[in-house]
């Protein structure tokens, strides 16, 4: 597995470097970190009056800027280094996203991890620009980390010891999905952590009462197909980890109940295919990929299947 970590030395980034130190990624899994230096803009009106003294304050500015983000991107390394990860750091100029998206098709990672302000709907509308836009545009896998309600941002587990997790997997049998199950069945999870499977049912209300009637027979046949769904996505996690739950909802929304369940569940994470394939194919992110990634309490994995984007 190829992980790029994204950092900028926020706390939000730290938590997202903690994380990653706890969770049980494969040991054989190369992450790379990347700082985006971006250099203090002037405007063009001021370009025309700036001096000679200003210009070389403002150079020395921006080499400080380098030279933090080098130091930084070092300390992090040193981090993942000292707990056992291989890779490497970069710190590369210009606009974040840009750089990150970049990076990651450059280094064909398998993942992108960023942080995230994560402090819900209630206090904050949207997420970070980056993490937002990155999540949209990426053709990989991206992994956003937030601080759940009551944490204080360091490692609650000591880096390198693998801990219990309650991971949240949203399922829909569609292609992501499996992608989603299959990512999620090879992590090396502790016999003591939790996978709950959940499947939304969108309940039909929209249609007069004789449509409705002939569509509920195809609605529980759909049901009882989604159940049976549902146990052979338990068979193919229960060989890598015994504690694995199935959820059959039934919902008006289908990504506000599957935050609540894992608010309910208490979840560490929410494991979901995300259907787009990046900037190219489509130009908005799915509604239901988006909110869970804007409102959850915890840490969300938006999956993408790689192979299927190459064409």
């Amino acid at each position: 597995m190829n992980i790029l970590i994204a950092t900028d030395g926020s706390e939000d980034a730290s938590n997202a470097l903690n994380f990653m130190l706890r969770f049980p990624f494969p040991r054989d899994t190369k992450m790379t970190v990347l700082t985006v230096v971006t250099d203090i803009p002037m405007l063009p009106a001021e370009l025309d009056v700036i001096d000679e003294a200003q210009t070389e304050a403002l150079n020395q500015a921006n080499k400080r800027l380098v030279e933090d983000a080098q130091e930084l991107v070092a300390r992090e390394g040193e981090r993942l280094r000292d707990d056992g990860w291989s890779g490497e750091t970069m710190v590369r100029n210009g606009n974040p996203v840009n750089e990150i998206l970049h990076v990651a098709r450059e280094i064909e990672a398998d993942l992108i991890v960023l942080g995230s302000h994560g402090i819900g709907m209630a206090k904050r509308f949207l997420l970070g620009s980056v993490s937002d836009r990155v999540l949209e545009y990426a053709t990989c896998s991206v992994l956003i980390v937030k601080k759940k309600p009551g944490e204080d941002g360091e490692a609650a587990i000591e880096p390198g010891t693998n801990a219990p997790y309650r991971i949240m997997l949203a399922y829909d049998n569609s292609d992501v999905a499996h992608e989603a199950l299959k990512q999620c069945s090879s992590l090396p999870l502790e016999d003591n952590s939790a996978i709950n499977v959940i499947y939304v049912m969108p309940l039909i209300t929209a249609y007069r009462q004789d449509i409705r009637q002939h569509i509920n027979s195809i609605w529980q046949q759909k049901k009882q197909i989604m159940q049976a769904e549902l146990e052979k996505a338990v068979s193919s996690l229960q060989w890598a980890i015994p504690n694995v739950t199935t959820q059959l909802r039934e919902a008006d929304n289908v990504s506000d109940e599957i935050l609540t369940a894992a608010e309910q569940e208490g979840s560490d994470l929410i494991m979901f295919g995300c259907k787009d394939k990046g900037a190219i194919k489509n130009f908005l992110l799915g509604s239901i990929t988006r909110r869970m990634a804007r409102y959850a309490d915890c840490t969300v994995w938006a999956v993408r299947n790689k192979n299927s984007d190459k064409s």
